[in-house]
């Protein structure tokens, strides 16, 4: 199985993890470049989230000021529209209405935000959002640097009183739990490739906005170690090393294939 094509090599923790969930999809996707069939509201609602609070962060890069609440709010609605209008069927669950009940819930989950983001700005200096960067990869073995690199964006970075912060946002059904804050890799990726980038040792911030009825925000200070980032290096070199084998097979599951962009053309990659 070859690799994607890009310009010269590289992985990200977004292409790791869903090897990681299946290598067939990652195979249709990044390899074979199939077009996907949908766009999972999800994944389109979190799109949208991200783009307003970068927005929202964005101006206080700037500005030192916070966008404004009903600045914020377009971003989203306007993000929302333009996946609609896109070429791109939505999948969208039978008992939600793409047009009405997931904007209100991104709505009353954005003022959920913003109400929290003002009661905690104090000491907080915006140094950097949807911040790119490429960094080498070295071989926990020998040492010896990788033709990939990886790549990624942070979401945020602060200063926090002085301490440097990378903050991911995510949007989730609940609060994350103690193992989802343990073991996510994204965080694991961010603080090996904040250091390459000369940041030094930062700090790492889950900010979770839920989309229950009533919307909480939930931040959570983590800590990874150097056992954690050796297992991402080893984690991310096992993939490289399984797609340079061939290694492609389904993980079936009632809720993965029923998502998946791609369960179209699963069958013709059996070949």
């Amino acid at each position: 199985m070859a690799r994607p094509k890009h310009e010269g090599l590289y992985t990200s923790v977004s292409q790791v993890k869903t090897y990681l969930r299946c290598p067939r999809q990652f195979e249709l996707k990044y390899v074979r470049g199939v077009p996907a069939a949908f766009l999972p509201a999800p994944l389109v609602f979190g799109s949208a989230f991200h783009s307003a609070l970068a927005a929202y962060y964005g101006e206080m890069e700037v500005s030192g000021m916070p966008l404004r609440r009903d600045h914020v709010l377009d971003v989203f609605r306007t993000e929302w529209a333009r996946a609609l209008d896109g070429p791109v069927p939505l999948q969208v669950d039978e008992e939600e209405d793409a047009a009405t009940s997931l904007v209100d819930k991104g709505v009353s989950m954005l003022h959920a935000f913003v109400e929290h983001a003002e009661k905690n700005l104090e000491g907080v200096t915006v140094e950097a959002v949807e911040s790119s960067f490429a960094v080498v990869i070295h071989d926990p073995d020998s040492g010896e640097p990788l033709e990939e690199q990886l790549v990624g964006t942070m979401d945020l970075v602060v200063l926090d009183h002085g301490q440097r912060v990378v903050v991911e946002h995510k949007t989730s059904a609940k609060k994350y739990s103690a193992d989802q804050l343990r073991y996510d890799l994204q965080l694991t990726g961010y603080k090996i490739a904040a250091r390459q980038a000369g940041m030094g040792d930062v700090g790492l911030r889950f900010q979770v906005i839920t989309k229950a009825k009533v919307p909480a925000v939930q931040v959570v200070d983590v800590a990874r170690d150097d056992q954690d980032e050796e297992d991402f290096v080893r984690t991310a070199v096992g993939v490289l090393r399984a797609i340079d084998a061939g290694v492609s097979y389904p993980v079936r599951s009632t809720w993965m294939c029923r998502s998946c962009q791609y369960a179209h053309a699963c069958a013709g990659a059996r070949s």
